[in-house]
């Protein structure tokens, strides 16, 4: 297969922008591994939160007009009637002149319209000096305070987060429907990789980067991902564990095997699918050129440089926001932000080039200023915090420029 004409990074990111999101099916999960999932259908309240009346604090359950004219050199005396804790059913109700202990949380009981603070009050055994007015429904929590029974709590495609789990737990919510994740195959290609259960490293391999990074990667994007293993540079090999994946999965992404060189048979491995469209190979970008991305029917292709910067680098500027549109998490614009450039950076002019950058205080500012190292050295992700993205007819970015860096999440 030879090279199609190399596209702008735009152009890519408009083919991508073109495809449609996966099929949305739904699956039904229970709330203890709802993190991270996306809510498919509009959740309504089971219950009133809370479902009964409680105190907001540590006090005395009153009626309110008992207290009226109370002043710290009038004490009004009430009579203590029942403790109640929280977890507490009250069994006995207020009358005029009684008052019950509730801890904070506690059911109030029958009668009652107020709390007093336990600072404002002295006590004697069964009697409670109380030194201070109160107006109905002080340090009173209402049936329905929080959430109203069958009032719409959460919506269809909201993230589930720490919060959203605690509104659905506080209303009884204990099975949720959500948005299936769309699945991802990951896999390795070259004969020099070996994985970390090899001790003694050889002379001419390298232990597999990218499986490990990648995969993680993936996986912040919302998606489920099974990583295949790594694949030798043998085409019946390649093309088996391929097969598997089109058969198992939505979206391939293959890390190695993107080139013209001999050993790459990512392509040769492509073109003998009859229903296959390259749509991209090779795109103006730095690092990172020579990545494929195919489509078979339904199911989409990926091959990025063997590089890890350089297959990171891709992952970041393409796949991370198409995977986060197919599975509803949020876009990475969130994860952004424009800073002053610290120190002069330079880029070659023809390609967009996607500059690993640090983040160090000078005069007093938190600026941003390149790494240093190349594509083919891991160091260089582990040193930067993010990138910024420099034009395909740039050749300079001045030191005091604003840019904006998007950061490794």
């Amino acid at each position: 297969m030879k090279f199609l004409r190399t596209i702008k990074v735009e152009e890519f990111k408009e083919i991508l922008d073109s495809i449609s999101s996966l099929k949305n099916e739904e699956e039904l999960i229970n709330i203890h591994e709802c993190y991270n999932r996306i809510i498919s259908r509009n959740i309504k309240s089971k219950i009133d939160v809370p479902h009964f009346r409680k105190s907001r604090m540590d006090g005395f359950a009153v009626i309110a007009e008992d207290t009226f004219g109370a002043e710290e050199d009038n004490f009004i005396k009430l009579e203590l009637i029942e403790t109640i804790r929280a977890g507490d059913i009250p069994k006995k109700k207020i009358n005029k002149g009684q008052c019950s202990y509730v801890a904070t949380g506690a059911a109030i009981p029958e009668n009652a319209n107020a709390v007093i603070m336990v600072e404002f009050t002295e006590s004697d055994g069964n009697t409670i000096s109380i030194s201070k007015a109160l107006t109905p429904g002080t340090h009173v929590v209402n049936i329905g305070h929080d959430i109203k029974k069958d009032d719409t709590i959460i919506k269809e495609g909201t993230l589930i987060n720490l919060a959203t789990i605690g509104i659905l737990a506080s209303s009884g919510i204990s099975n949720i429907w959500v948005f299936k994740r769309p699945k991802v195959s990951l896999l390795s290609t070259g004969n020099e990789l070996v994985t970390h259960d090899i001790k003694n490293l050889e002379i001419g391999k390298i232990y597999d980067v990218n499986s490990v990074v990648l995969k993680k990667a993936i996986e912040n994007t919302g998606v489920d991902v099974k990583f295949l293993g790594i694949v030798k540079d043998n085409y019946e090999e390649l093309k088996s564990v391929v097969n598997k994946a089109l058969e198992n999965s939505d979206i391939i992404i293959v890390s190695g095997g993107t080139s013209k060189g001999e050993g790459d048979l990512g392509p040769q491995v492509l073109e003998e699918y009859e229903d296959i469209e390259i749509l991209i190979h090779g795109v103006k970008i730095k690092p990172g050129k020579p990545i494929i991305f195919a489509k078979i029917k339904e199911k989409l292709i990926f091959i990025l440089p063997g590089y890890p910067t350089s297959a990171l680098s891709c992952f970041y500027v393409f796949i991370e926001n198409f995977l986060r549109k197919m599975s509803g998490f949020p876009l990475k614009d969130k994860f952004s932000k424009v800073m002053t450039v610290g120190e002069r950076i330079y880029s070659t002019v023809g390609r967009n080039e996607f500059k690993a950058v640090k983040i160090q205080e000078k005069d007093g500012e938190q600026m941003i200023f390149p790494v240093k190292t190349g594509s083919e050295a891991i160091s260089t992700m582990f040193y930067a915090d993010g990138y910024v993205e420099i034009g395909e007819l740039e050749s300079i970015i001045e030191r005091g420029d604003k840019r904006r860096i998007y950061f490794f999440q």
